[in-house]
């Protein structure tokens, strides 16, 4: 109205933050306090990326002497890994434009770089687990995560197992061996959320010992409690959760190109003990593995290897040959977590709504 001055500052409780992914959605996602729209380009930019807004508020800060304005560009990392886990599909946070009452300058140095789409995180496909639709409004699905209404330890958990995810997405074509270093902590991340009893961890010829160790030696069950915390290892913990979370439906579904280069079931469990092998080889060796697993060799989203390596290294080149391709543990490791938290009532996968309408 005339005469009156209008409020043209951001708020300080609405903070805005823009990201981006190589794969193109639709729709928005629209809450009681945090809204994840378009950030649309001019008809002539040719940019290959997809920009969003994500907008959120937060209580008022009582000012006083002292007090450090809040940095919350971090939600953006938090709401970037999130997403990434759900849709399958890699995402960047640029940092804020509005916060705390400010305008802020987002960081798009690498906006206009090119991506490989025919890969299954940068593509404008739908990933076939869970086959989540590119909607933004599927955000719905994890609305107890975006508004940290989940189980301390859960949360804490899936936060830190997403970041990790995420950032393999975001290494995979510039450094693949890093990637797949990311996807494995992930997984270990993942198991230490576990509190499992030795004998969990055991393959039953080794429980076959225990038991002839306490019916025949002398002080038995003294040998065993330190045998058994000794055995109670990290690979241990790592190979039991993937082997408990990716069930028998995991295997029907597969973006390879090729029957022969997708992870069969009855091999998985030496995949995934293979895949930590490469890991604990070039953390304690330096072992490089990162040209065997990269997403463009062999090309058609090869999960496995098809060939043996040619390696100087014998050991190393066998390890490799069983182990899955960065394509492959990418997904192992997305299944694992949407089935993680699914079990934690955080997720809702399509097919429990389709069966909550089915049966009214």
């Amino acid at each position: 109205m005339a005469g009156e001055l209008v409020e043209l500052k951001p708020d300080e409780t609405v903070h805005k933050v823009l990201i981006s992914s190589p794969a193109r959605f639709v729709g928005e996602f629209r809450d009681e306090d945090c809204l994840l729209t378009h950030s649309f380009p001019r008809r002539d930019n040719q940019n290959p990326r997809h920009f969003f807004v994500f907008t959120f508020s937060t209580e008022p800060i009582e000012k006083a002497p002292g007090i450090v304005i809040p940095d919350y560009s971090y939600i953006g990392d938090i709401i970037c890994s999130y997403l990434s886990v759900l849709f399958g599909k890699r995402f960047d946070n640029h940092g804020l434009l509005e916060g705390s009452g400010f305008h802020w300058l987002p960081n798009i140095d690498t906006h206009d770089r090119i991506y490989q789409k025919s890969l299954p995180h940068n593509s404008d496909d739908i990933r076939p687990d869970f086959e989540i639709p590119l909607n933004l409004t599927e955000l719905s699905r994890i609305k107890d995560l975006i508004h940290g209404q989940t189980e301390d330890k859960f949360g804490t958990t899936f936060i830190a197992c997403s970041r990790f995810y995420s950032l393999a997405l975001i290494n995979s074509e510039r450094n693949p061996e890093v990637a797949y270093l990311n996807l494995i902590t992930a997984c270990e991340r993942l198991s230490n959320h576990f509190d499992y009893e030795a004998e969990a961890l055991l393959d039953p010829q080794i429980l076959g010992l225990f038991t002839c160790i306490e019916q025949n030696c002398g002080g038995g069950n003294g040998i065993l409690k330190q045998l058994k915390a000794q055995l109670r290892s990290i690979k241990k913990k790592y190979i039991k959760t993937l082997l408990d979370l990716v069930d028998a439906s995991f295997f029907e579904k597969s973006e390879a190109a090729h029957q022969y280069a997708r992870l069969k079931e009855d091999s998985f469990e030496k995949a995934i003990k293979s895949a930590y092998d490469l890991r604990s080889r070039y953390v304690h060796t330096g072992s490089a593995f990162g040209n065997w697993v990269a997403l463009n060799h062999g090309g058609g989203n090869n999960e496995v290897q098809f060939g043996s390596p040619v390696l100087q290294d014998k050991e190393l080149a066998k390890i490799i040959k069983k182990a899955p391709t960065l394509v492959g543990l990418e997904r192992i490791v997305r299944y694992a977590l949407l089935q993680f938290a699914s079990r934690n009532d955080a997720f809702s996968p399509p097919w429990t709504f389709y069966n909550m309408f089915s049966h009214q």
